[in-house]
């Protein structure tokens, strides 16, 4: 583990009284892929609905400990999909709260990334049908603001089968972030070929940063785990973290963890909501745990330990 300094991103009130313990899992529930935003004091989160009736439960939470269910994203499928409802990712825009979401399109099955808005975190979605579709495959959205400029990401496969590995790729979007904007660009390539997917992104110092998930999502003998790369650009070229993961399971209580949120904090301290498998406990699903980020002296980011925590520290 690297040595810790704190960045301006982070300096806000470090060692300040009043911490108290978080028990993973914050949602003991099946809850994959989990986002999270903060409106004024309060978080809101929503995760994986797969092909349930109801799409993407929703939870919101004063505290990022306590969660309480607060419905659905839709109650019913929207009129272009056919299941497979995969990573909502939450995002505010001038009081409006937009959701983007990866379905199958019914005309084809192919996975596309749509986009609805709400009025507000509590209001209700209004879906604006498919924004991104990537050859056979375009899933895993994140959204990211460099100064006025909005941008979306997305994990792609399919690109080119023979020669082309799994990609992160971006666009720009417009301003009220409901159209594309220009031609889409590579931000990572998986050359390893191990895996490359719920990519999510933030800003420190004078670098872009950019925490992805590797290795086997969701199987039995799942290895999931959390890299990171930067860049000086959002739009690269982004280098990898020669100690990579970052965070994986701990060997004894979780199994293996991934593809999450990052969220700040009001006193300035950075969370990772991601999903965890917990040991013996395959059957009920991929569960929301919580960790701690900070910035090392490498000017790499670290958890408070890369063998994910269990009981966490609420600084």
């Amino acid at each position: 583990m690297k040595k810790i300094c704190f960045l301006p991103l982070l300096i806000l009130a470090a060692c300040s009284g009043g911490r108290s313990l978080v028990q993973n899992p914050v949602i003991d529930a099946d809850t994959p892929d989990p986002t999270v935003i903060r409106v004024g004091k309060t978080y809101y989160a929503a995760a994986t609905s797969g092909n349930k009736r109801q799409v993407y439960p929703r939870f919101r939470s004063r505290d990022l400990k306590n969660w309480t269910p607060m419905g659905y994203v839709f109650d019913e499928w929207p009129a272009w999909t056919n299941g497979a409802f995969w990573a909502p990712e939450f995002f505010e825009l001038n009081g409006r709260v937009l959701c983007f979401y990866t379905a199958r399109q019914k005309s084809d099955s192919t996975s596309c990334i749509g986009v609805a808005v709400a009025d507000g975190p509590d209001g209700k979605f209004v879906d604006h049908g498919p924004l991104v579709r990537t050859t056979n495959e375009a899933i895993d959205s994140y959204v990211y603001q460099d100064g006025d400029q909005l941008y979306i990401t997305w994990k792609a496969y399919g690109l080119d089968p023979t020669h082309r590995p799994i990609e992160i790729l971006a666009q720009r979007l417009s301003a009220d972030g409901l159209s594309l904007m220009g031609d889409p660009f590579t931000l990572l390539r998986d050359d390893e070929r191990i895996g490359m997917e719920g990519q999510c992104f933030f800003h420190s110092g004078d670098y872009y940063y950019m925490l992805y998930s590797i290795r086997d999502c969701c199987s039995p003998q799942s290895d999931y785990a959390v890299s990171v790369a930067r860049s000086r650009s959002f739009t690269g070229p982004y280098e990898k973290y020669p100690g990579n993961p970052i965070l994986h399971g701990n060997g004894k209580t979780i199994q293996s963890c991934g593809h999450g949120t990052l969220v700040e904090t009001p006193r300035g301290h950075l969370y990772y909501l991601c999903h965890a498998y917990f040991y013996d406990k395959y059957r009920e699903g991929r569960k929301a745990i919580l960790q701690h980020l900070q910035i090392g002296d490498d000017l790499w980011p670290h958890f408070d330990n890369e063998d994910a925590l269990v009981e966490v520290k609420l600084r």
